[in-house]
């Protein structure tokens, strides 16, 4: 048998322990037993003296000093000799006393009482003096008890569950549940509010569902037909409708990107789904009026352009002059709002409303526009609203005045930043989508 717990060092004839217990109990260290030091080479010493847990004397003195943090080997007395065998019996015999010494004090005792385990020393509270810590010494049963215990004494001071409630400062809300009825208390996540990922609701006429926030898709039955993310707010969920689902009033708004739409239902009366004009989606014309925005090229005089968010990453080069060359795009946007294919301009005009320029383009095989402009004059007008300037006649090249722009609404590649940005987008709302039906359907 060896014993090899910690390491050593060893100056002279001290050695010194770290992390070992040469006096624990069964550990059969004793005078005569041989150390064993793990250097290259090893050297052998013989213990004389036991010091302590972690002292012990050697001989011979170590020359040169052996370094903390070196392994070592005790071997113990040799169990098959008639000595060994005698001493290591005795040992084990002493330790059992002590132990068993140690366990009848604890189970006897009324204060703390402290025994030594491995040669640590532990203190314990006595078995006795556990019962006296309560108001009822001597615990045995709680049977036949007609006082309830107090809360001080680990009860609830009552013997029905109401006066326990009251005792311990509960509210009605401990006898609800959670969920979404009308006598639920409302968890996090429950009709939206404070989810991580919203719900998908999948038929927003459901009456059933009442107020809430909500995700909403392509599938969702009376949905905008896309994907995005909103509140659904309801009025009542009764009245004259023609049917049940119609029994009822409620406004929904769905937010997608840029996209705001928002509808109302009351008594079966659909108003439909209806879109916000905003700054985003919109764009104001050299003339002040605003019109569907995207994508929006404004080309100005020198050359330089303003782009909004849908068209980013095209650019602009004057050419010459009444020259620009926008690239980039693939040509014209068709938006019927612009007047189609060959209407998607607009260019600047007087105080009388009229056109200061003559606007001409061409598409190129690559998808860029050359947009060509020159001087526009009105010879029927009055004198003052002729547009007429010394030296430059009525359809010859010119750069677009220094203090207005002209608008292009062009088509911009599947790959655009833009649309790039929206599929991203529309890719983590689907994720979101997905882990919230996850999540509802392992729960």
């Amino acid at each position: 048998m060896i014993y090899t717990t910690g390491t050593i060092a060893i100056s002279g004839n001290t050695l010194t322990g770290t992390g070992t217990n040469f006096t624990a109990a069964g550990t059969l260290i004793r005078n005569g037993c041989t150390v064993i030091a793990l250097t290259s080479p090893p050297q052998v010493f013989q213990i004389t003296a036991i010091g302590g847990a972690t002292s012990l004397t050697v001989t011979p003195a170590a020359n040169p000093a052996i370094p903390a943090g070196t392994k070592y080997s005790i071997l113990l007395s040799d169990s098959l000799s008639v000595d060994g065998l005698a001493q290591d019996i005795a040992e084990t015999f002493t330790m059992y006393q002590r132990y068993m010494s140690g366990f009848a004090d604890v189970m006897n005792g009324t204060t703390d009482v402290t025994i030594t385990i491995n040669g640590a020393a532990v203190t314990v509270p006595g078995q006795k003096s556990l019962a006296k810590k309560g108001a009822n010494n001597d615990i045995t049963s709680l049977s036949g008890l007609t006082t309830a215990l107090s809360i001080s004494q680990g009860g609830t001071g009552d013997k029905t569950a109401a006066g326990a409630r009251t005792n311990l400062g509960l509210g009605n809300v401990a006898t609800k549940n959670t969920g979404e009825g009308d006598n639920d208390v409302l968890a996090p996540g429950a009709f939206g509010v404070g989810a991580k990922n919203l719900p998908v609701i999948s038929d927003l006429w459901d009456k059933s569902k009442g107020t809430r926030f909500c995700n909403v898709t392509p599938a969702t039955s009376g949905g905008p037909g896309m994907y995005g993310s909103g509140i659904r707010l309801s009025d009542r969920n009764i009245g004259s409708g023609s049917t049940p689902v119609a029994q009822q009033s409620f406004a929904a708004l769905i937010l997608s990107g840029k996209i705001i739409q928002f509808m109302s239902m009351s008594d079966g009366n659909d108003s439909g789904w209806m879109q916000i004009y905003h700054t985003g989606n919109t764009t104001r014309t050299s003339d002040g009026t605003l019109k569907a925005a995207s994508p929006i090229v404004q080309l100005f005089g020198d050359g330089s352009c303003q782009l909004n968010d849908e068209s980013e990453g095209c650019t602009v080069t004057r050419q010459a002059i009444g020259e620009y060359l926008i690239e980039g795009c693939v040509g014209l946007n068709a938006d019927a709002a612009w007047g189609g294919i060959d209407g998607g301009f607009e260019i600047p005009s007087d105080r009388n409303k009229q056109p200061l320029i003559w606007l001409d383009y061409e598409v190129k095989a690559d998808g860029s526009i050359l947009v060509k402009t020159y001087h526009r004059t009105h010879p029927s007008a009055p004198a003052y609203a002729r547009n007429e300037r010394d030296g430059i006649n009525d359809g010859e090249p010119i750069d677009i005045p220094a203090d207005q722009f002209v608008s292009v609404r062009v088509e911009m590649p599947a790959d655009s930043i833009w649309n790039t940005k929206q599929l991203a987008a529309k890719n983590a709302l689907e994720d979101s989508i997905a882990l919230s039906a996850e999540k509802k359907q392992g729960s």
